[in-house]
């Protein structure tokens, strides 16, 4: 009787590792597309930026993401140090660049401003963050 070679007992052994890393491979790839594909709006730059101190009052908050914004479900409040707001403008989503949300800011005076943003990306999500900025003289004097 013939005894199977080596051969013939390893090639089911590494057909099956093969079809395994084919199948791991593909998973790891989708995994890492569809997450790509389904992040959610991130800021990607702010001015004022977070936690910055800026000489003089701003003339409006800017914030820039990295997906385009849904320009009706799309605010920034910002607030003094007392929790109130310092404008009743509503914020803008910028018709040259969807991805970019202006509010214009009145003089304000010297202090600590909370801007809390809330936005809504063309893919459905809703994303809502706050961060700080300081101003260390307020408006200049009008004259």
């Amino acid at each position: 009787m013939n005894e199977p070679s080596l051969f013939t007992c390893l090639n089911p052994i590494l057909i099956m590792t093969k079809q395994l890393f084919v199948k791991l491979f593909t998973i790891i790839t989708l995994l890492h597309f569809s997450s790509a594909a389904f992040s959610h709006a991130k800021s990607v730059s702010a001015n004022p930026a977070p936690r910055s101190v800026v000489a003089r009052s701003p003339e409006r908050i800017t914030v820039l993401f990295n997906q385009q914004l849904e320009p009706a479900y799309s605010t920034i409040i910002v607030t003094n140090s007392n929790g109130k707001s310092v404008t009743e403008k509503s914020a803008i989503v910028d018709r040259s660049n969807n991805k970019r949300l202006t509010l214009t800011l009145p003089p304000l005076s010297s202090g600590k401003y909370t801007v809390a943003y809330k936005v809504l990306s063309l893919d459905g999500h809703v994303v809502k963050s706050t961060y700080t900025f300081r101003i260390k003289q307020g408006a200049p004097l009008a004259n």
